[in-house]
């Protein structure tokens, strides 16, 4: 790391260096072992009955699905608290932030890989699914909390918004999962894939370690995105309390 960002070294105190490099190195260890968990995928896991190779997308979207579903509740959890304890109002509503980007940035690619998945087995790249519609509702109101974060020059009332947004799209997510259930939808249900060259242990399996490993490279994010936050919000407290 030091050696393909030399000037970020040279800059950037210690104190603030160790912890990023820390959650850097766990980064780069996830990212590898998802690397071959989605190579494995890849070629050696067989194709599926019906929809062949194109259903090899399921250990990509399963895993950001399901990552975007945790951190839209882990959001919808920080964001009761903030309400809650006054007193640590600013630590988890910076754990609120931090888990609210991680929220927007999987449920955009909840939408983007459902779409690359969609367009050759439904033969179009959107549909107005109670899935799809509803994965939409949760990433907009992902994108509505960053958003809110800046409108007012009030950090109290920023924190209150975003909080406010956070609990009612945590109240969505239960809705996206059920959806499939409770209308009739395009989308599959929770378990559709048909074996043929492999055993459903081979592709469940497969399937976790994908999950797995998007998890805890999405926890080490958290920790580097969280860091990030409070050195900021720590520096502009800094600078108004020297004017």
């Amino acid at each position: 790391m030091k050696f393909l960002f030399p000037h970020f070294y040279k800059n950037i105190p210690p104190q603030i260096l160790k912890p990023i490099q820390k959650w850097f190195s766990l980064f780069c260890v996830a990212f590898l072992f998802l690397l071959v968990s989605w190579g494995y995928a890849l070629f050696c896991v067989g194709k599926d009955v019906e929809q062949g190779n194109i259903y090899r997308i399921i250990y990509v979207h399963v895993p950001v699905a399901w990552c975007a579903f945790f951190w839209v509740f882990s959001a919808f959890v920080f964001g009761i608290l903030t309400f809650i304890y006054s007193k640590k109002q600013i630590i988890y509503d910076r754990s609120c932030h931090a888990a609210n980007i991680l929220s927007a940035l999987f449920s955009f690619l909840v939408l983007l890989t459902g779409s690359v998945w969609g367009r050759p087995t439904w033969g179009v790249w959107w549909d107005w699914d109670p899935r799809l519609t509803s994965s939409l509702i949760m990433f907009i109101l992902c994108c509505a909390y960053l958003i809110l974060r800046h409108l007012s020059n009030d950090p109290r009332q920023n924190r209150k918004m975003g909080s406010f947004i956070a609990i009612l799209n945590g109240i969505n997510v239960p809705l996206v999962y059920s959806s499939v259930n409770l209308w009739r939808s395009l989308h599959q249900p929770q378990t559709f894939i048909q074996k043929t060259h492999n055993s459903s242990l081979d592709i469940e399996l497969t399937l976790l370690v994908s999950t797995v490993t998007l998890f805890l490279l999405s926890i080490t994010l958290y920790k580097i995105i969280r860091f990030a936050i409070s050195v900021q919000e720590n520096l502009e407290i800094a600078r108004e309390n020297q004017q």
